[in-house]
């Protein structure tokens, strides 16, 4: 089993948040009931409308926690307790919301609502006029994902409000992205991370052989096209603008994708909330050592997590019971305010089998 060093304090730390007071097992499901209600977000243009689907604590009894499959009722009323705080979640590529379904009611049963967009609504359809197929994609992966991330925010804005039909049950005072493969990239943009493209050339004249560096380099060649839709003349004077909404208190990356170097060192070094980082060292899609290793060193936040499993692949964090327990312990403590009294990580993380955990959080 792989085992990353750790510094004394933060063993002892480790240790002694693992006591009884906090004992819960964040497998199980939480105490809410899960109702699922299903929207379609709308643009300006009217081209690429959103399929979302929003999972939220439902009036009922709580989830069986011995149920294979938590148990979701359509359109259920919700509980009387919120306001709840609002999770978004990033597909990777190819991908839509609803398969991460197990994430998505395992956040509503400890009272979060969960949205989970379809972010490549309108990639594969008709291209705008004088747009190449590879400037399409460079846009849709640097620019429209993390500006829909702000679509979704100003949803849930909408939803919540007095005479919306979700009226009062979302807390958007702050938010989680969790986001998985190239949906962990447009993480790190949803933390304020800004696209640098004078660091990502010089990035790639160095290490354009390495065979990962495909998916960063890729978009070589096609920096004007989206600096044009951030509003930017030259493309490699200044890093883009950062497009995200200063409430997004709380990051969860799962096996980020390999165009993390889009960002640069000094992009990603812009994000300074608190995030978790997990992946799979058999990953085989994606190399850690230019992905989520990189991006713990580099991000500024000060409460940080590195979370690493011995197996799983590329795919595991779509439907892994340890990461999204893990996932739930660290966004209850950080945008729930610890409501256990205490840390509200998982009693029992280091002891799953093939996982190693390190952490800056205090």
């Amino acid at each position: 089993m792989c085992r990353l060093s750790l510094p004394f304090a933060v063993v002892v730390w480790l240790v002694s948040v693992f006591s009884p007071v906090f004992a819960a097992d964040f497998t199980k499901p939480g105490p809410f009931a899960i109702g699922l209600q299903k929207f379609t977000i709308p643009d300006t243009s009217g081209k690429h409308p959103m399929a979302t689907m929003v999972w939220y604590p439902a009036a009922g009894p709580a989830p069986d926690p011995n149920g294979a499959i938590l148990k979701v009722s359509i359109d259920a009323p919700a509980a009387t307790t919120g306001p709840y705080p609002l999770v978004i979640l990033i597909h990777g590529l190819d991908g839509n919301g609803s398969l991460y379904g197990a994430l998505g009611r395992q956040l509503a049963s400890y009272g979060f609502v969960v949205a989970a967009a379809d972010y490549d609504t309108g990639l594969r359809g008709p291209l705008d006029e004088g747009v190449s197929r590879e400037d399409q994609w460079a846009i849709w992966l640097l620019y429209d994902h993390p500006a829909d991330v702000i679509r979704v925010i100003g949803y849930a804005d909408l939803l919540t409000a007095p005479g919306g039909r979700l009226a009062g049950l979302i807390d958007t005072s702050r938010i989680g992205v969790w986001g998985h493969s190239s949906g962990g990239t447009t993480v790190f943009q949803a933390g304020g991370a800004r696209v640098n493209f004078k660091e990502l050339d010089a990035w790639c004249a160095v290490n354009k052989n390495e065979p990962s560096a495909n998916d960063t380099c890729q978009f070589v060649g096609h920096e004007q096209s989206v600096a044009t839709q951030y509003g930017v003349a030259d493309p490699f004077a200044a890093p883009m603008p950062p497009i995200w909404d200063k409430r997004v208190a709380a990051l969860v990356a799962g096996a980020p994708g390999g165009d993390l170097h889009a960002l640069g060192e000094t992009g990603i070094a812009e994000v300074n909330v608190p995030t978790l980082i997990m992946f799979a060292t058999d990953d085989a899609s994606v190399l850690p050592k230019h992905n989520a290793l990189w991006a713990y060193d580099q991000i500024s936040s000060q409460d940080k997590a590195l979370a690493v499993f011995d197996s799983g692949g590329h795919m595991m964090f779509m439907n892994s019971k340890q990461a999204n327990a893990l996932t739930t312990a660290f966004l209850l403590d950080i945008l729930k305010g610890r409501p256990a009294g205490g840390h509200a990580l998982l009693p029992d993380a280091v002891s799953f089998p093939g996982l190693s955990y390190q952490t800056t959080v205090r």
